[in-house]
């Protein structure tokens, strides 16, 4: 009877890594999938000023939280960058995650800083700073941005 006890304990053990792991495993696609649509795609749909390609990324309620307390839609946004000149300067910008906060199997919050090089409204070169915070929705297997909150905006001199 020991030994029978042991072994279902032992089952039991190796049954919860097992689903532990595949949880892990799991988790760890959403991580790359959340990156790549936060760090690769996004800042690629505004860089290329690809409006039908942000309108299939967002998902149709997002909104966007503006440091000044401005609230835009979703198609207000698709709509700016719709009608704002591309920038041909080369752009070395980087979106670095601080972390992604799963709330549940289908919520995630990404939180980190974008940092690029610029010019100031004089024309001077200046680094590029702010902070965003990211709610995704994870609808039919698809992660879609609902809310974006900006914040800590600045471009400091480069001298």
């Amino acid at each position: 009877m020991r030994y029978v006890s042991i072994a279902v304990a032992l089952l039991l053990f190796v049954s919860g890594q097992v689903l532990a792991d595949a949880a892990t495993r799991d988790r760890r696609d959403d991580v790359a999938d959340l990156t790549e649509k936060k760090v690769l795609i996004w800042p690629k749909l505004y860089a290329e000023r690809d409006a039908d390609g942000l309108a299939a990324f967002l998902a149709e309620e997002f909104k966007v939280l503006e440091p000044d307390g401005t609230v835009r839609t979703r198609e207000e946004e698709i709509e700016w960058l719709r009608t704002t000149p591309k920038d041909e300067a080369k752009s070395d910008f980087l979106f670095t995650i601080n972390e992604i906060v799963f709330a549940g199997d289908d919520l995630a919050i990404i939180y980190g800083h974008g940092d690029s090089t610029r010019e100031t409204e004089d024309g001077q070169p200046c680094h590029h700073n702010y902070w965003s915070s990211n709610t995704f929705l994870k609808r039919d297997g698809a992660w879609k941005p609902v809310f974006s909150h900006i914040s800590g905006i600045s471009c400091t001199p480069v001298e």
